[in-house]
């Protein structure tokens, strides 16, 4: 199983897999794999989301600011949400998990 597909959780730290393309639209963008041809559309609040991983950040540190930034969503929907969101891209192999850098 590729490292990619394994399960994401909240002290992973993400970042964009430079083999992909990454290119924005009007209201969202598109990722696309040329080795494999998948392709994936995120809208606006996807975006947001995809550009705060950063390699710097950890997922729980997005989940966070996601929580403050939607404070009227209930904080396991945002944390179940933001999940599933990263957990779908790096099955994909969009995002992978930044090297363990002992913060």
């Amino acid at each position: 199983m590729p490292d990619g597909t394994k399960i994401v959780t909240r002290e992973d730290c993400l970042k964009p897999n430079q083999e992909m393309v990454f290119r924005k639209e009007e209201e969202g963008a598109f990722l696309f794999d040329p080795h494999t041809g998948n392709l994936k559309y995120l809208n606006a609040n996807g975006v947001n989301i995809y550009e705060l991983c950063d390699g710097r950040k950890t997922v729980g540190d997005i989940i966070t600011l996601l929580m403050e930034f939607y404070p009227e969503m209930a904080v396991e929907k945002i944390a179940a949400d933001t999940k599933l969101f990263f957990e779908n891209l790096a099955a994909m192999q969009f995002l992978t998990k930044c090297e363990s850098h002992g913060s």
